[in-house]
């Protein structure tokens, strides 16, 4: 929904095409809105409700809104709406200096709305592999431009300041999110809040971590000798092994077999070299290997 300051209806858009927007509802979301500013607010973020929760985002003195259900990815809807509110204000710049907009003067932005949709239905499709195990890989000509057109920069030191510089300094597309959680000495949780929110900036692409181990010969069980496994461990290895193509993530392989990701990992990391991993990238249309 894209309303004035003054609550006037100037577009509604639903997935199932029922209007959810009245004039006692626009009303309402406008007068919230005016309401924080009284109170020093710059704006508010959202509203939450019992099935449902409202994003705002204030441009201009237009308040961009989406109702949205309880348990929606809101970090990616927070970025379609950041989006779409920007290429609103660029588009409809002369019908916005009417003295009273008409509402169907914005009818065409639906298409812009639809093409959104699917866009970050992809970057959805993304985020949601992520895991201990992904390799994330900065894309510094994107990030740099990211920053210059659309302060990609100052809202990221915004969002999480000297913390997710530390975060963004150590994507050198070769180390994990685990294996820079104890680099770091941070939350794997933290750094993957960082990762996600430059996926959805369009600046960093995702990899799975893909295991591959060579097939058992009579070398590989002395070298398993050699390395004096536990029993534990051994057995999750022979349980793992077949899988270890280089198709399948740590991840994908650990609830295969019903144990975590995390105690997979370290089996895998206690045979050193006997195990190499192919990066697969994460995409929404399919894998691809990283070049």
């Amino acid at each position: 929904m894209v309303l004035t300051a003054g609550g006037i209806p100037l577009f509604h858009y639903s997935l199932d095409e029922t209007r959810k927007l009245d004039g006692l509802l626009s009303g309402f979301l406008s007068a919230i809105s005016s309401f924080a500013a009284e109170f020093g607010e710059r704006s508010v973020q959202s509203l939450s409700f019992e099935g449902s929760e409202i994003l705002y985002q204030t441009e201009v003195d237009v308040l961009f809104i989406f109702l949205v259900g309880s348990g929606a990815p809101k970090r990616v809807l927070r970025a379609v709406l950041r989006d779409l509110s920007r290429r609103f204000l660029m588009t409809y710049q002369q019908e916005m200096k009417a003295e009273i907009p008409v509402e169907d003067s914005f009818k065409g932005f639906m298409q812009e709305v639809k093409r959104s949709f699917a866009f970050y239905e992809g970057v959805l499709a993304v985020t949601s592999s992520l895991s201990s195990f992904v390799v994330p890989k900065l894309n510094q000509d994107a990030f740099d431009t990211a920053s210059k057109s659309l302060g990609l920069l100052d809202e990221f030191h915004r969002d999480f300041g000297s913390g997710g510089n530390k975060i963004l300094e150590a994507m050198d597309g070769k180390s994990s999110i685990h294996s820079m959680s104890q680099m770091l000495g941070l939350e794997t949780e933290q750094i993957a809040e960082v990762v996600e929110y430059l996926v959805i900036w369009g600046v960093v692409r995702i990899s799975k971590m893909c295991p591959v181990i060579q097939e058992t010969n009579t070398r590989f069980d002395i070298y398993l000798d050699l390395v004096g496994l536990p029993k534990r461990d051994n057995q999750i290895l022979n349980r793992a092994r077949p899988l270890c193509n280089g198709e399948r993530s740590v991840v994908e392989i650990s609830e295969k077999i019903g144990v975590t990701a995390e105690k997979l990992h370290d089996v895998f990391t206690k045979l050193g070299n006997a195990v190499s991993w192919n990066l697969v990238e994460v995409t929404a249309l399919g894998h691809g290997s990283i070049p």
